[in-house]
C-alpha cells in the first residue's frame, strides 16, 4: 500500500472536504477522489459517507484513523533510521507531556546533544495515555511523565522533582478567596489533582483550564488570577512582587519519571541517557 493513500485519507478525514484536502496536499481534487476510491477498494469497505455538502467518516473510517497514523509514523521513523550517517549511530525518540516540555524538557535538548554528539533526537508531545501507547508500539524510546503507568512491560526511574506553589497576582490572598479571584487550573497529573482538591472547602471552578504552565503564567500576569506553578518558573516574579504566594498553602513536590520498555533491546543504550537526565536540574533555562 502506498503511504500517499493513507496521507490522503487522513487529510480528508481532518478537513471533511475533498477540495480543501487537495489544496493542502498540492493535488487535484480528482486525484484525491481517485486515491480515496483506490484505498476503499483495497480495504474492501467504504471509508466515507458522501452526503449533500457533507462528508462523514464511516465506522470503518473511524477505526482506520489510528492505524493510518501509526503506519505513517513508523514509516517516517524507518526513513530516519536508515538515513542516519555512520557518525550518528544512535537515534532517541523522546516524548513528554506538554507541561514538562515547557517547564524544563526543552532546555535539556542542547545538553543531551552535547553529551551524546552521535545521537539524533526526535521529540514528541502528547498526553500520558498516548505516550504509553507509543512506548508499547515501539515508536517512542523514553517518555517523561508525572504519573508513570503501572504496566508489567514498562519500567520507570525518577529523574528529579519539581516544586509547585499556589501563586497569585493578588497579594495576601487566603485559600478560600482563590475561587473568587480567577483560579487557573493547570493539569499536573491525577495524583496532584486529587491531593490539591482537598485544600479547598468546595470544588474549584477555574476561569481557565490548561496543560501548559507558561500559558497559565502569562494569563495571570496580564489578566490576574491564581495557579499552581513551578517555583523555578515563577521565582523571578515572586522576587519582583508581580506574583505572591497564597497564604497557608505549602508547595507540593512532584516527582518526574523517565518511562521505558523493560525488555527492549534499546535499554542498554537508553540507560546512560536516563542517568544523564537525572543530573540535570529541572528548570526552564532556555527561552525561545
Amino acid at each position: 500500500m502506498e503511504i500517499g493513500l493513507l496521507r490522503t485519507f487522513l487529510e480528508v478525514s481532518r478537513t471533511r472536504h475533498f477540495g480543501k484536502a487537495a489544496q493542502n496536499l498540492y493535488l487535484t481534487q480528482s486525484a484525491v477522489s481517485f486515491r480515496i476510491r483506490h484505498l476503499e477498494e483495497l480495504i474492501g469497505v467504504p471509508l466515507f459517507s458522501r452526503q449533500r455538502n457533507n462528508i462523514l467518516l464511516t465506522a470503518a473510517g473511524e477505526r482506520l484513523i489510528p492505524h493510518a497514523e501509526n503506519i505513517i509514523k513508523n514509516w517516517q521513523l524507518a526513513l530516519q533510521d536508515v538515513a542516519i550517517s555512520q557518525e550518528q549511530d544512535l537515534q532517541l525518540v523522546l516524548g513528554g507531556i506538554s507541561n514538562l516540555w515547557g517547564t524544563f524538557l526543552q532546555s535539556t535538548l542542547p545538553k543531551l546533544a552535547d553529551s551524546f554528539p552521535s545521537m539524533v533526537i526526535r521529540t514528541e508531545i502528547n498526553n500520558h495515555l498516548e505516550l504509553t501507547r507509543s512506548l508499547l508500539s515501539g515508536t517512542l524510546d523514553l517518555a517523561i511523565v508525572l504519573d508513570p503507568p503501572s504496566l508489567n512491560e514498562l519500567g520507570h526511574q525518577q529523574i528529579g522533582q519539581i516544586e509547585l506553589a499556589l501563586v497569585s497576582s493578588y497579594n495576601d490572598l487566603m485559600p478560600d478567596q482563590v475561587q473568587s479571584h480567577d483560579f487557573v487550573y493547570v493539569d499536573w497529573g491525577m495524583a496532584f489533582n486529587l491531593r490539591t482538591n482537598k485544600l479547598f472547602k468546595k470544588p474549584m471552578t477555574p476561569v481557565l483550564h490548561t496543560e501548559q504552565s507558561q500559558i497559565a503564567l502569562e494569563f495571570i500576569l496580564s489578566h490576574g488570577g491564581s495557579a499552581f506553578l513551578p517555583l523555578v518558573l515563577v521565582g523571578p516574579y515572586l522576587e519582583s512582587e508581580r506574583l505572591h504566594r497564597v497564604n497557608n498553602i505549602k508547595p507540593v513536590k512532584r516527582s518526574v519519571y523517565a518511562v521505558y520498555v523493560k525488555d527492549s533491546e534499546r535499554h542498554p543504550q537508553l540507560k546512560p541517557i536516563i542517568d544523564k537526565l537525572c543530573q540535570y536540574e529541572l528548570k526552564p533555562e532556555m527561552r525561545l
